[in-house]
């Protein structure tokens, strides 16, 4: 199995910032019940489009 190469300190650095906002983006919309609606509405379609994908 391939290992992985390191990544930079700089890249390490950014990952941690934006999987950082991505957390706080996601704590947002789980508190606000109107937006978490839409998002998992928006999962569900997309999720039928994928299954017709390829077929």
């Amino acid at each position: 199995m391939a290992k992985k190469a390191a990544m930079p300190k700089e890249e390490q650095d950014w990952q941690a910032e934006n999987d950082l906002r991505t957390l706080i983006e996601a704590e947002k919309i789980k508190g606000d019940p109107k937006r978490l609606k839409a998002a998992m509405a928006k999962k569900r379609e997309m999720s039928k489009d994928l299954k017709n994908v390829g077929t």
